[in-house]
């Protein structure tokens, strides 16, 4: 599954080399949208392969929770078309 997490440009370097990291609970914000990720800066695709994911039905539409670190194999930087 192709999801999107956004984050300003000066982290891009750091991510594409370690992944993404979760915060203090244990979880990276990703969402289904990709103009809902540029919200927050740069859109990275996401592949979530068998990463443990959850969405809640009320907030599925733009947000996914991923727990635990994404490899930065799985990253790729998003483009809008």
């Amino acid at each position: 599954m192709k999801l999107y997490h956004g984050t300003p440009q000066k982290n891009i370097p750091s991510i594409m080399r370690g992944g993404l990291s979760p915060n203090g609970i244990g979880i990276v914000y990703l969402t289904p949208d990709i103009n809902v990720a540029q919200k927050y800066g740069v859109p990275l695709i996401v592949e979530t392969g068998d990463l443990k994911l959850t969405a809640f039905e009320d907030c599925s539409d733009w947000e996914v929770l991923c727990w635990g670190r994404i490899k930065p194999e799985n990253i790729s930087l998003g483009v809008l078309s």
